[in-house]
């Protein structure tokens, strides 16, 4: 949009994806040369099965406990109070072994998530409508699924960050963008391009955040209301980001399950 990438001399091709599953996939195929701004989890797994494959330049996530951008709901006339009300009732959340991972790791304080609640995977399409209809109790999504909610007069939230509960001081890296290794290992001057294009653009977004915002609706069909209102969290270069503070967050899901090597998450940093 704003010419970045032709400033650099460069010609890219925005290829949308239906999922981080995909996604990924494309990424290890050799299909796709940067995997930009889908879930760090997925190449976590990547890396536990195909070490090497990635390596990543920049994180979008909470540099603190509090994650504002995901989100409980609960049914506007709801009885329930607290996260510990939630046990023995029925809990979406959007589908993927990642999304259930996370609702099971924010549960655990409260009750044991595996046998006292009823998870259930519904796309995001439907979720605002399952809730409205009684076939849910609750979800966890990110936004603005409860902005959704709330402007329809179906829902309100139960927890704005219920994601704090898991102690993550640092916060954690939510998505990132990423390189091909083999990419990296054959054009890495068009690498540094790429990536100076990219960098640019995060600086254009931190000093222009509410032109940035008029962006969105073109790129993820949010309505303009929305666009303007969700929730960001900081655009974080790798070379400011402290590679260490990812490794809490990857831990949480390896004790739900979701892991079975261990992963070093600090040497999947991209280094020039």
């Amino acid at each position: 949009e704003k010419g970045y990438f032709q400033e650099q001399g460069l010609k890219v091709v925005n290829t949308p994806f239906e999922s981080g599953t995909l996604l990924v996939d494309a990424l290890v195929a050799g299909r796709i040369d940067v995997f930009a701004g889908s879930s760090v989890i997925g190449l976590w797994l990547v890396e536990q099965n195909l070490p090497g494959t990635f390596k990543i330049f920049l994180v979008y996530g909470p540099l603190g406990p509090t994650d504002p951008s995901f989100v409980l709901m609960v049914a506007k006339d709801s009885p329930l109070k607290e996260m510990k009300d939630l046990k023995g009732k029925r809990v979406a959340t959007f589908p993927g072994i990642a999304s259930l991972a996370i609702a099971k790791a924010v549960l655990r304080p409260y009750f044991d998530p595996n046998k006292e609640v009823t998870l259930i995977e519904i796309p995001p399409g439907n979720i605002v409508q399952a809730l409205a209809a009684g076939q849910i109790d609750a979800y966890f999504t990110p936004e603005p699924f409860g902005m959704m909610a709330e402007a329809k007069g179906v829902g309100r939230y139960l927890s704005k960050s219920p994601s704090s509960v898991l102690n993550l001081p640092n916060g954690y890296p939510g998505a990132v963008f990423a390189f091909n290794s083999k990419f990296l290992k054959e054009k890495p001057t068009l690498a540094k391009k790429v990536k100076a294009a990219i960098y640019k653009g995060v600086d254009f977004i931190q000093t222009n955040e509410g032109e940035a915002r008029k962006f969105l609706p073109k790129y993820t069909n949010l309505p303009e209301p929305f666009a303007m209102k969700i929730p960001w969290e900081p655009w974080t270069k790798v070379e400011k980001y402290n590679k260490s503070f990812g490794q809490p967050y990857f831990e949480v899901f390896k004790k739900e399950g979701l892991f079975q090597k261990h992963v070093d998450t600090s040497q999947l940093y991209y280094q020039e």
